[in-house]
Parts: C-alpha cells; structure tokens; sequence
C-alpha cells in the first residue's frame, strides 16, 4: 500500500540492494487477482488489530505466514493454517518461509484448511451475525 513510511521503505531497500527484488506497487483494487497469483501470503507487522488482510489470504486458499500480534492468532492456527513468528524474528520469518517455499504440498494442505477456516468463521454474514449478537447481549443487559 501507500502511507507515510513509503518513502523511507523504498530508500532503505534501495541501500540493501534489493530494489531489484522489491516492488512497490501501491494502492491496489486489484487485490484477489494479486492473492489468486501467489503462493504464500506473509504479514510481517509489529502491530495489527485483526488484520482482514488475512482473512482475503485464507479465501484465496493462501497458507499464511504471520507476525504473532494482535487478532492474528484469531484467525490463522500456527501450524495448521500457517505460522506465526515472534515480532521481529527476521531468522525464524525467513526458515518458516522457505520451509514452505519448499513444501507445495505443506502449502495446499494449509491454503486448504485456511479457506475451510474462512468458509466456516469468517465470511461477510458469519461475522455480521456474530457482531449483531454482540450488540444484540449488551443491549438486553
């Protein structure tokens, strides 16, 4: 996405020599094209609510690799729709993702229980149904 920090991100891959490797691209309105052309969808934040970023990965069929902040445990089941890492754990983000860059099956078979995950909990009435009920017990209380 865009924000603020763009600038300096780009900079600062520009002075690791990866800007080669890197590519900004943006705000997008594209994103389930993006999602249905990747492999693995990887969330590495320091701070995050409940990121719906995750839940379009999980739709997608995505295994998701994730920093363990915030609702993430909410949504993805470390090692079983994918893996949490500990925030700022560059060496374990990098050994989980080429552990399943080179596992397809590993990748299918999380993507897999990622969708059923979203299929069963998190779709846009599921979770209109879940938000009401919440509103729903502290009005009656």
């Amino acid at each position: 996405g865009d924000g603020l920090l763009r600038p300096a991100v780009e900079t600062l891959a520009d002075k690791l020599g990866l800007s080669d490797r890197i590519r900004f691209l943006g705000r997008r309105k594209d994103v389930s094209q993006s999602l249905a052309a990747a492999q693995v969808f990887v969330l590495a934040s320091r701070f995050e609510g409940f990121p719906r970023s995750i839940l379009e990965a999980m739709r997608a069929g995505l295994p998701v690799l994730a920093s363990d902040v915030g609702g993430v445990r909410e949504s993805v089941t470390d090692g079983e729709t994918g893996f949490l890492v500990k925030p700022g754990d560059a060496a374990d983000l990098a050994r989980k993702l080429e552990h399943l860059i080179r596992n397809p099956m590993l990748r299918m078979r999380m993507g897999a229980a990622g969708r059923r995950c979203y299929e069963s909990s998190f779709t846009f009435d599921q979770m209109l149904t879940q938000t009401m009920q919440v509103y729903q017990t502290v009005i009656s209380a």
